[in-house]
């Protein structure tokens, strides 16, 4: 604001007008102290009433350090206790004589809203203020404040926050070596007396001190943001040291606990065999491991953002980028498969994977992904699949080559038996019959193997069929070539819809298994019944038990019980046919086995829709 020589207003500029609470129609013309008269025996009033007068007098300019002064917040609001510091600045006319005064206004009442703490109290030792408004303003700061005067370093004005930092000490009068004699070994003596000496401020940033926070306690650990700044008198020698902080031992620690965090996710990271990389929520990659950095041989920068496009195959760049887009829009999981040139230039198959890390609000924040490689397992996969359908389908074809000469055989064996022939022909017709007979059943087999094995179901004929004539077939038949006992038992009537062929082929197999494990004298039974909507039937004998460590792997191809010898003319095919038939007919198969005997029950829908 300028006043005149009577102390009227003059003009104030719109931070005046602002702070005050004032307009310049309410100044202009009107004395400062009828505006502004706070009460007229205070004597903060005084103070500045002699500043203005000193000005007038001396023609020179004047400071007030800090005073308490009323003043209202708006206009016609209530009179609010403010501190306030101010410089007065004489301008003179053509004769020398002060025409205007120019007033500089700080308000302080919150050290955090003026422009330079340490001035103010540079301002007040200067002046020779009192200091009580000043003491004020410290008490009231958020941080540590504290002026220390001489070499001696001795406390004349300390706030709440510093006198809690320091365990509620009483130190005004003491030097800090007496008061706090903690900190003498620390460093901090050595500091105060470099600024001392030096006249250079110092600034500590997370410095560790040891302090003693209650009386009477051990030191603990306090980590503070200080600046120690030279105050000097009016020849411009240092008279004492302004201390301003903050106590940031809170965020010390939360930044150790989180750089100790991170330091251990970057180690785990770089445990996996995988590549890992981070990417915001746009895309452009903003981290990767070092194993990615190792595999492209190129530095970070060239990888991050965009650049990991450069090394991917360019015949996958497009449906990548389609994938990886989609997930960015939609943030649906991303998972491709790509080539990802290497540093020597082999492209190697990796799958690519992707999550989005989401806000509380379900935003995305970031993007995490791996890359793994990929490119042995899937060539193997590729090379094991192609050979495996060329077992399987050579397979089918010399089995299928052979059933034309073993019909031959066949009907050759079936016209000699209408001749009248010699005993000793008769048995050798007979045994080539047999020999036929099972060399198609095995053939019929591998058929059966190779067509489940290529990836196609076993192909089967629902027709409407009864299951008890199917079991009696099936048992006249094994008893024709066998002299083995084989019981059956029905329940109710069995007519439903299945591929009656093919349930006696299950059947055969489930029999034959047990002719070839259980004792010679031990009876074979056959249980079949309509249970509701399904059609059970089960094979049992009292053969040794299955050892519990062989019935997880029983259905699968080539595998014989311990009993079934070489000569048992088996392949081991026998049960995984029947798995396979049975699941066909949307059915399942199941054993078990213990010293009683051993019972394989097969479950099957009780009609079975036409299949393809």
């Amino acid at each position: 604001m300028v006043l005149d020589r009577e102390l009227r207003f003059v003009a104030a500029n719109p931070a005046y007008l602002r702070t005050t609470g004032s307009t310049l129609a309410q100044l202009v013309g009107n004395y400062v102290f009828d505006v502004f008269p706070d009460s007229p025996t205070d004597h903060n009033v005084g103070l500045l009433k002699a500043s203005f007068a000193r000005v007038l007098a001396t023609r020179a300019l004047d400071e007030v350090a800090a005073i308490t002064y009323r003043v209202a917040r708006v206009p016609g609001g209530p009179l609010e206790e403010r501190v306030w510091s101010a410089r007065h600045i004489p301008l003179l006319d053509a004769g020398g004589e002060v025409e205007l005064i120019v007033q500089e206004t700080e308000e302080v009442t919150r050290p955090e809203t003026s422009f330079d703490s340490p001035r103010l109290v540079d301002r007040a030792l200067r002046t020779g203020s009192e200091l009580s408004a000043l003491r004020q303003m410290f008490a009231q700061a958020p941080g540590f404040m504290c002026f220390t005067r001489g070499r001696d370093h001795v406390f004349e004005i300390v706030n709440d926050a510093y006198l809690q930092l320091v365990g509620h000490r009483n130190v005004v009068g003491m030097s800090v070596a007496t008061a706090l004699p903690e900190v003498v070994d620390q460093g901090f003596i050595q500091l105060l007396d470099g600024v001392f000496t030096t006249g250079e401020p110092f600034i500590g940033k997370d410095l560790r001190a040891q302090l003693q926070l209650t009386p009477g306690a051990p030191l603990e650990d306090r980590y503070l943001d200080f600046i120690y700044q030279p105050i000097r008198d009016a020849s411009n020698e240092v008279v004492g040291i302004f201390v301003q902080g903050q106590d940031v031992t809170a965020r010390h620690h939360a930044a150790a606990a989180t750089a100790r965090a991170e330091g251990e996710l970057r180690f785990l990271i770089e445990l996996l065999p995988v590549q890992v990389w981070t990417s915001d929520p746009q895309g452009q990659l903003d981290f990767v491991s070092q194993r990615v950095v190792s595999y492209f041989q190129q530095p970070v920068a060239e990888i991050l953002g965009n650049g990991w496009l450069a090394v991917l195959h360019p015949d996958d760049v497009e449906a990548c980028v389609a994938r990886w887009t989609h997930s960015l829009t939609t943030g649906a999981p991303y998972e491709v498969e790509f080539r990802l040139r290497r540093g020597d230039g082999e492209y190697r198959w990796h799958l690519g994977r992707a999550d989005a890390h989401r806000g509380p609000d379900g935003a995305v924040l970031r993007w995490f992904g791996t890359n793994t490689d990929v490119h042995d397992a899937k060539l193997a996969l590729a090379e094991l699949r192609a050979r495996s359908e060329y077992e399987q389908r050579l397979i089918g074809i010399v089995s299928h080559d052979l059933r034309n000469p073993l019909n031959a055989v066949s009907l050759g064996t079936q016209l000699l038996a209408t001749h009248n022939l010699e005993d000793k022909s008769v048995k050798i017709v007979a045994r080539i019959t047999r020999a036929a007979d099972r060399a198609m059943r095995l053939i019929t087999d591998l058929l059966d193997f190779a067509s489940a094995r290529i990836g196609t179901t076993i192909p089967i004929n629902p027709r409407p069929t009864n299951l008890r004539e199917i079991v009696e077939q099936v048992v006249d038949e094994l008893q024709m070539t066998s002299a083995r006992h084989i019981r059956i038992g029905h329940a109710g009537h069995e007519d439903g819809r299945w591929d009656a062929d093919r349930i006696a082929q299950v059947l055969s197999n489930l029999v034959g298994n047990a002719i070839q494990h259980a004792p010679p004298d031990a009876a074979i039974q056959i249980e079949s019944r309509i249970d509701g909507d399904k059609a059970v039937f089960e094979v049992i004998n009292a053969g040794p038990p299955i050892p519990s460590a062989e019935l997880p792997g029983l259905f699968e191809p080539f595998k014989r019980g311990q009993g079934a010898g070489a000569a048992s003319g088996s392949m081991g095919l026998g049960l995984y046919i029947a798995r396979e038939v049975v699941a066909a007919h949307g059915g399942t198969i199941e054993v078990a086995s213990d010293l009683v005997a051993t019972r394989f029950t097969v479950r099957l829908p009780r009609f079975v829709a036409e299949r393809a």
